[in-house]
């Protein structure tokens, strides 16, 4: 099927076909002459809505710039008519103006944030009638300047300018403006547009480059508008400033909002609201601004899409009640597949790289990164959370983004670093995302499609034996919003996969997954070994990631710390100990009796995100005054469990039951600090959200300074932005303690922290237990987490896998088992507390 198929040309023929019937009715005069007038300015304002819809829909760029694009095409008419000029060189001069300035905006826009855009664009329609209203002998100044008759220098005829024959031109260019929209709907351009709009990073994956997009959806857009320009000063027969106010760009936004924007019957919407509605408003005695406003107001607040969609939507609801309703996964339970053979060590290096470091101002998120992979290898990189593993595959596929990048990369034998982003597609690099990063505005069919410039019948035939490949065949036409996660990620692999390339990165592709979809996947990566595809894949899920891998690299602190085969990678000191970490030297825990009460309790807590499990099964107890370490490897679970534990986050299934009036506070991993503000401002934030101020403000100000170190309390009017990673984190953990809280929840306390920064972190964590607090750390590091509690529980794939006192050393010796490969039968979690 390619964009010209039957039914998209029948629904083009629309436009036109409804053209053709509306000329008819005015040359029959069944409509009288001011209506018909009013029929044919409503014809030019579809036109301009239609341009603005459709950037603002398919593209995301609300502009403020097209009443000057509007008038730039009717001057362009009026003064070509009274200077000769034929309707050819008039509507091409137009539209060739037009698309120079639309590209200069989109291109230039595309580098900041919507405000700017807005801003952007408002000058330039500002700057533009300026000149528009100075340039007295081009435009007639404030007077304005007639329409005088148009020859065609094709021999098409005279258009005589204030009558009914351009009010049939209008109203057939605005038919045959929709048919080219509707054409554009299925076809590449579009995809491309909204893809970019939907998620930038994703779509430089694919060799789309949002600035372009932009540049070329501005032109095309700016060019539509010129085009209505030209048809105003043919209806209306005179130009002059008036219409072209900032006022016109505030009507148009609000009759784009009212229609829908992005859709075709939304712009006939919209220029019957800009038509009639100051009609409406004089009938109604109420001020035409007020009027637009309370419109503009009303569907944005009731009618977010439009009218048109809002109509759509409730006329597919009653279908799909009436239809009955196909599976969204017919999968099967399938044999775990067994990879296919190394290659030989004769086989050609495809990709090599050389010291390769990253650094993001004074951070180091990669140095030192040496290493090369085959043709038809597939290389595993492993390690804890923070060691450098997306980086590493952000550089192979040129989305560092802010960072600086050092050494040396070779692809194919060709360097690799200088090459943009959106080039390595075309040189053979694929790429999925940790979370799945589809275009939620495309069909699954249309994320395929859109990696392509240009659509064919070929292009389309491949993308459904792709779907069909991946088990997304019966899928195709639905959105990804309506897909479960596990089908997600699937998507998200074939658009990696939909021009067959040399190289597959994949970041995190078990991630979320239960074991039938990570068989079903790891079943695709086989596929592709067998294809003879060079594979890069990062994972938590070690057993899944070891049984399709050739190779293993570990990465730890972003360099990498061992190399070897799946099955002895592990085996490695150096390795081992990068996941499970080694213990600080802390102060001794204050001991427990037995005795304490329960602070908060979880029953059979189960939770999932959008059909994703995160956690389930889980039983736990936190005592009064204890310290409970909850590890696990990236992915297990914990920060669901943490707020959980916390109170903010209920659980899809099971019960959560806290101590009467206990106090909690979450220091969530990253640590969220308000990096502007400075620590004293952090610290009055997190008071003003407890309800505490004046007098008590100052003094629990004064009692947790006393808690930071000297050389933090010495510069409390320091912005939070300018600390070392590890004074942030004393710095979040403080801000934690202003609601003077009996339960504390630090997530990843020691991520990416130096070895005495950790040291100092769990140093003033002992101390708060040392005054009797409750506390539970969420960590990766199985050594960190025994040294410094009194209880540890190990998470693995959102289930606890074993618990006990790390002065057991059986039970340390099966934490450091579950830690890997979950519980199992000689594994068998302590009774107690947990």
């Amino acid at each position: 099927m390619s964009v010209f198929s039957r039914t998209n040309l029948a629904k083009a023929a629309l436009g036109p076909l409804a053209a053709a019937v509306l000329i008819l009715v005015l040359n029959a005069g069944l409509i009288p002459p001011y209506q018909a007038y009013s029929v044919g300015l409503a014809a030019v304002y579809t036109v301009l809505v239609l341009s603005v819809g459709l950037l603002a829909g398919w593209a995301g760029i609300w502009s403020i710039a097209h009443p000057a694009f509007f008038a730039l095409g009717a001057y362009f008419a009026a003064y070509g008519s009274t200077h000769g000029w034929s309707l050819e060189a008039v509507v091409l001069g137009a539209a060739g103006c037009a698309a120079v300035f639309g590209a200069f905006l989109g291109g230039a826009g595309a580098r900041f944030s919507m405000l700017y855009v807005a801003l952007l664009t408002l000058a330039f329609t500002m700057v533009s009638l300026e000149v528009m209203g100075q340039w007295a002998s081009v435009t007639g100044g404030d007077q304005g300047i007639p329409m005088e008759k148009l020859d065609s220098a094709l021999g098409l005829g005279t258009v005589a300018s204030a009558g009914s024959q351009a009010q049939y031109i209008a109203v057939g260019v605005a038919g045959i403006a929709l048919a080219v929209a509707a054409l554009a709907r299925p076809s590449a351009l579009r995809m491309r547009l909204v893809a970019a709009k939907s998620h930038p990073m994703a779509a430089r994956s694919i060799g789309i480059a949002p600035e372009a997009q932009s540049a070329l959806a501005f032109a095309v857009s700016a060019v539509f508008a010129a085009v209505a320009g030209v048809l105003l000063a043919l209806v209306v027969g005179f130009v002059s400033p008036d219409p072209f106010s900032l006022a016109l760009a505030i009507s148009l936004i609000a009759a784009c909002v009212l229609g829908g924007p992005g859709t075709l019957l939304g712009a006939v919407v919209g220029g019957a609201y800009l038509t009639w509605a100051p009609t409406a408003a004089e009938s109604t005695g109420v001020p035409q601004p007020i009027l637009q406003g309370v419109v503009l107001i009303a569907a944005l607040l009731f009618l977010p899409g439009g009218v048109v969609l809002f109509l759509g939507r409730t006329a597919r609801r009653l279908v799909r009640k009436s239809a009955p309703h196909g599976p969204t996964t017919v999968e099967l339970p399938e044999e775990p597949p067994q990879p296919v053979p190394a290659p030989a060590a004769t086989a050609r290096e495809l990709l090599r790289l050389d010291e390769v470091a990253v650094s993001f101002g004074g951070l180091k998120a990669l140095a030192g990164a040496s290493m090369s992979v085959r043709a038809g290898e597939t290389l595993a990189i492993i390690g804890p959370n923070g060691a450098g593993k997306t980086t590493l595959l952000n550089v192979l596929s040129g989305l560092v983004g802010g960072g600086r990048v050092a050494g040396s990369a070779r692809y194919g034998g060709k360097p690799l670093l200088k090459s943009r982003a959106t080039a390595r597609r075309r040189l053979g690099i694929g790429r999925t995302f940790q979370h799945a990063e589809t275009f939620p505005e495309l069909t699954v069919l249309e994320n395929v499609l859109c990696t392509h410039r240009r659509l064919t019948a070929r292009h389309r035939a491949r993308a459904a034996e792709l779907l069909d490949r991946v088990g997304l065949a019966h899928v195709a036409d639905r959105y990804p919003a309506e897909l479960p996660f596990g089908l997600h990620k699937r998507l998200d692999l074939a658009r990696a996969l939909a021009e067959d390339p040399e190289l597959l990165i994949l970041d995190e592709p078990f991630g979320g997954l239960d074991a039938t979809e990570r068989t079903v996947l790891a079943r695709q990566i086989v596929r592709q070994q067998e294809r003879g595809t060079a594979v890069v894949i990062i994972d938590h899920v070690l057993d899944d990631l070891f049984a399709v891998a050739h190779r293993v690299v570990a990465f730890d602190f972003g360099r990498p710390i061992g190399e070897g085969e799946p099955g002895k990678i592990l085996d490695d000191p150096r390795v081992r100990s990068s996941y499970l970490g080694e213990g600080g030297a802390h102060d001794e825990l204050p001991p427990r009796d037995g005795t304490e009460r329960a602070a908060v309790r979880l029953d059979a807590v189960d939770h999932a995100y959008s059909g994703v499990t995160a956690l389930h099964g889980v039983d736990l107890t936190i005592g009064r005054g204890s310290v409970v370490g909850v590890v696990g490897a990236n992915g297990a679970g914990k920060s669901t469990l943490g707020r959980i534990l916390h109170g903010s986050l209920p659980p899809t299934r099971g019960r959560r039951t806290a101590e009467e009036g206990l106090r909690t506070a979450l220091v969530p991993e990253g640590r969220a600090l308000f990096k502007t503000l400075s620590l004293r401002e952090n610290l009055e934030v997190a008071a003003y959200a407890a309800g505490i101020k004046g007098a008590d403000l100052r003094a629990r100000l004064a009692e947790t300074a006393e808690w930071l170190p000297p050389r933090l309390r010495e510069r409390m009017g320091v912005p939070a932005g300018g600390l070392s990673g590890g004074e942030q984190q004393v710095l979040a953990i403080a801000r934690a303690l202003m609601a003077r809280p009996d339960l504390l929840i630090v997530d990843e306390p020691a991520l990416g922290l130096s070895p005495a920064m950790v040291d100092e972190v769990y140093a003033r964590i002992g101390r708060l237990a040392h005054e009797g607090m409750t506390v539970v750390l969420l960590e990766q590091s199985l050594g960190r987490a025994a040294s410094a509690c009194h209880e540890v529980v190990v998470l693995h794939e959102g289930a606890i896998a074993v618990c006990g006192e790390p002065g057991d050393p059986v039970f340390l010796t099966r934490a450091e088992r579950a830690y890997f490969d979950g519980p199992d039968d000689a594994v068998v979690p302590a009774t107690g507390r947990t």
